[in-house]
């Protein structure tokens, strides 16, 4: 693609960030889980332009940004949605609508993304032909403020070329995508660090509530679960080349270093297991270990080269540091490789999320299930 001249706009700088996606540009934002690079998700340009500079294939849909206005909504943040033509106005309809109203305030804004029926004015661009699409509401304050001067949704998946690593600071986009896009508004490091749980949501002939997580995140199973009322089942799919795949970060080689990652099954044992474990699974060569925290890291030999995401267990620091951790890891020339562990819950919240994240970006992929 023909470079173009990338603005770095700073904190105060968003009604100018606001004008670029006024006019049909597309901006990197900050929020609260990781950068989005935005465009006016009515539009189909903005999504081509999107998909374009990410590298991004077409079957990927994009997530569509609201703004927190609509908790004000008279008859209901659902019916704002239906309103505004981004969700279908059937969903008004369904059984379990004021059950699904009440989770998006419990939840909202924040890191939950909602599979819903597609309302007309969200082109197929935006969702990858898919008759449903996902929305959220950021809790980050700049994306908000832009949300509310542009008056329009934003679509805006992560800004980074497709497959890589997520960024977390606006030196992370530059990094991937300066000369590619219209601005980057700097907000800072991101606070949670992990993209957002992804909750489809249907409703069954009979008129009952189908949820099925379909990315985990900050927000777990269980969390969904005690506020919808019903079981959230597992659709955490692992998508294929050229398939079509209801949300982001399905695909089987995501968030991904250009260093090779192998996953190790559980926390490093000994170092004379571990030495067995890499000699059978052909981990050779100049190796960094990336720890979960200290206790794990305790066990590896004083002149290994290691990062530990956080010094004692705490998810919330691990997700954190997670992204920025592989970038500075994949960025050292002398590094050939990079074996990770993978947190010790790995079934619900955090804990779940990282080790999604990990599995996807692993070479070796311990959690995959076919």
């Amino acid at each position: 693609m023909n470079p173009q001249k990338t603005l770095h706009l700073g904190p105060a700088d968003f009604e100018q960030a606001s004008m670029i996606l006024s006019s049909g540009g597309i901006v990197a934002l900050p929020t609260e889980t990781v950068y989005g690079l935005a465009g006016n998700a009515f539009s189909s340009e903005s999504a081509l332009k999107i998909f374009n500079a990410k590298e991004r294939p077409s079957f990927d849909p994009l997530i569509t940004h609201v703004s927190d206005e609509l908790l004000s909504a008279q008859a209901g943040v659902l019916m704002g949605l239906a309103r505004a033509g981004i969700v279908d106005g059937s969903v008004i309809g369904w059984t379990s609508a004021p059950v699904i109203e009440r989770m998006i305030r419990q939840f909202w804004p924040g890191p939950l993304t909602l599979i819903l029926p597609r309302g007309p004015n969200i082109p197929d661009e935006v969702t990858s032909g898919s008759p449903r699409v996902g929305v959220r509401m950021p809790e980050h304050p700049l994306f908000q403020k832009v949300l509310k001067l542009t008056g329009f949704p934003l679509a805006a998946p992560s800004a980074n070329r497709f497959g890589r690593i997520s960024p977390t600071t606006a030196e992370h986009v530059a990094s991937e995508l300066d000369g590619r896009i219209d601005a980057i508004l700097d907000g800072g490091a991101c606070s949670v660090g992990v993209e957002s749980t992804i909750i489809s949501l249907e409703e069954s002939a009979a008129g009952g509530l189908i949820a099925t997580l379909l990315r985990p995140g900050k927000i777990s199973r269980i969390d969904l679960e005690r506020s919808l009322g019903v079981p959230v089942g597992s659709g955490v799919g692992l998508g294929e080349k050229n398939q079509k795949i209801e949300a982001p970060g399905m695909l089987d080689q995501h968030y991904a270093p250009t260093k090779p990652l192998y996953l190790y099954p559980g926390p490093f044992p000994s170092r004379e297991e571990l030495d067995t474990w890499m000699r059978n699974s052909g981990v050779r060569g100049k190796t960094v270990f990336l720890c979960q925290d200290l206790a794990s890291s305790r066990n590896l030999r004083s002149e290994d080269r290691r990062w530990v995401l956080t010094p004692m267990v705490d998810p919330e620091a691990a997700a954190r540091s997670l992204f920025s951790t592989l970038r500075s890891i994949d960025e050292d020339a002398s590094v050939e490789q990079i074996l990770a562990e993978l947190p010790e819950n790995t079934s619900e919240g955090l804990g779940a999320a990282i080790a999604d994240r990990l599995n996807r970006a692993s070479v070796n992929k311990p959690l995959l299930k076919r």
